[in-house]
């Protein structure tokens, strides 16, 4: 989804929420177990010669994830460049290199069945967890964020 279409949705949820319920929406991703198991899975994925370090490493451009209502894709950005004749086209999208499900996450880490959620359906939710997968990749001490997660130049 365009950044500032997540924005305005964002919005529109702030506006009809109370303090209280949108601290509540943060609340129920912040505390749950398959945020943990989905949050590990995703920064397992950039540890040094795992899959997500050795795309980013070898394509040189950032993956960054995108949370859907039960999954969460890695992508990168691609613009329509200048030969672009419409904004359409000019505009940045996602591109996929990934995506998976809250269940498979949840079934590497060891969860129970029924722990976890099987959809977030809020774009709050949804932001909260992509703010902690940020913070847990940027935890590496070989990643950074640069327009996605990158390998650092000089470790």
């Amino acid at each position: 989804m365009g950044f500032f279409k997540q924005i305005a949705k964002t919005a529109g949820e702030k506006l009809l929420k109370s303090k209280e319920e949108i601290e509540q929406e943060k609340s129920f991703v912040r505390n749950n177990e398959g945020s943990e198991a989905i949050c590990a899975y995703i920064r397992d994925l950039f540890e040094k010669g795992n899959v997500g370090y050795n795309w980013v490493k070898e394509n040189k451009m950032g993956l960054y994830p995108v949370i859907y209502n039960n999954s969460v894709a890695l992508c990168y950005m691609q613009t329509g460049g200048l030969n672009a004749t419409s904004f359409s086209e000019a505009k940045a999208k996602d591109v996929e290199v990934a995506n998976y499900t809250f269940q498979e996450m949840y079934d590497w880490y060891g969860l129970s069945s029924g722990i976890g959620y099987t959809e977030l359906s809020s774009q709050i939710q949804k932001n909260t967890l992509e703010h902690m997968i940020d913070t847990a990749v940027q935890e590496l001490p070989h990643i950074k964020y640069n327009i996605g997660y990158v390998v650092k130049m000089f470790q």
